[in-house]
């Protein structure tokens, strides 16, 4: 072990902090180096107490160098890179953060989406607010588990085979369908995904839900909604509470053009992926339209749920929108407004609801 290289590295350490803060990478070089000689021991007992204190001398907050260490850990795997030293810092296009955010979605979001998102933020894309919106979307999926801590009940293992009988296409598609479906996603990209619903014990219903959801992030249905090119403003809140047992799946507050001198609208969203859940809610999810000027019901692109949600929506004023399990470039599903929603003039006392609810949950009470 030698100090005196301990001390340069501490140093060029400390400049980096006060200078060049955002060369995170440099800085998990620093630190890698630190722990492969064990050059920690001449300082602490581990090398968690020496990053410890090495964060407490710098005045920065340990987790920003841990963030650092384990981005820089998962940029090398997503570049092929064996070695974090070998890294060029100079061609580093993406953040600690992102990274981070990066890690938890291509745990349980469809490989498809995981790809795309990967090479944009590689190639320099700020990919930061729509990892976020992905890690909201498919979070739930997870049901709380963690990788470390996760409990599962009984497993149902898949095959190692690729080319068993057990690998399907969630839902009922025609031969034909299939074969595109296969075509164009591939067997690998499927297969990553049924490993993903079979570690966290998934249903394609669930799934398909967190899929429709991220359809909805899109604002082209809102500015079809309201037949302009673009909305003004908008914002989409995911599992909106109305009540202690009442959410509207997906409430989306819209100001559809800047010249309006209107409140922002309220387009609500029921998301259906169990017909049986849905013929016992009915009633319950009338109620919720009540406090929304828009609303749909949002379904997977198949042709049951098609048909069941016309005959409901037959001569009321209920839109319809579907959705496939197809990405566009935006890395969002592929959507199509089957049936127009009206306005369904809110009553006074249920616009009064409605914003003092949206007001509650902007500041998180």
């Amino acid at each position: 072990m030698n100090l005196y290289q301990l001390e340069q590295i501490e140093l060029e350490f400390e400049i980096l902090i006060q200078k060049d803060r955002r060369n995170w990478l440099r800085v998990a070089k620093l630190l890698d180096k630190i722990e492969v000689n064990q050059l920690y021991k001449l300082r602490s007992r581990s090398f968690t107490e020496y990053v410890k204190e090495l964060a407490r001398k710098n005045g920065i907050n340990i987790s920003t160098l841990w963030r650092a260490r384990s981005g820089a850990k998962l940029y090398a795997e997503l570049l092929g890179v064996h070695d974090v030293d070998k890294m060029d810092e100079a061609k580093v296009k993406t953040t600690p953060e992102q990274l981070e955010t990066f890690s938890k979605v291509r745990t349980i979001a469809p490989q498809r989406i995981v790809d795309e998102v990967k090479d944009k933020m590689i190639s320099g894309e700020n990919m930061r607010h729509e990892l976020r919106e992905l890690w909201n979307i498919y979070r739930p999926l997870k049901g709380g588990k963690t990788e470390r801590g996760r409990k599962r009940s009984e497993e149902t293992p898949i095959a190692a085979d690729k080319s068993k009988s057990q690998f399907v296409v969630p839902y009922d598609l025609k031969d034909s369908s299939k074969n595109e479906h296969v075509k164009a996603n591939s067997l690998d990209k499927y297969w990553e995904d049924l490993k993903k619903m079979e570690k966290y014990q998934v249903s394609s219903e669930n799934v398909a839900r967190a899929n429709i959801i991220n359809a909805l992030r899109s604002e082209q249905w809102l500015a079809r909604t309201f037949k302009e090119d673009f909305t003004f403003k908008h914002e989409h809140l995911i599992s909106f509470r109305l009540g202690a047992y009442t959410e509207i799946d997906i409430l989306s507050v819209c100001k559809p053009n800047k010249m309006t001198k209107e409140r922002p609208q309220f387009i609500g969203v029921e998301v259906v992926t169990n017909l049986e859940d849905f013929a016992k809610s009915k009633s319950k999810i009338i109620t919720k339209a009540q406090y929304c000027d828009y609303f749909y019901f949002a379904v997977p692109l198949n042709q049951q749920y098609i048909d069941h949600m016309k005959e409901f929506c037959e001569g009321k004023p209920y839109g319809i929108i579907c959705v496939s399990d197809e990405l566009n470039d935006e890395n969002k599903h592929d959507w199509k407004i089957l049936k127009s929603t009206e306005n369904l003039q809110i009553s006074p006392q249920n616009e009064y609801i409605i914003m003092q609810k949206c007001i509650e949950r902007i500041l998180g009470w």
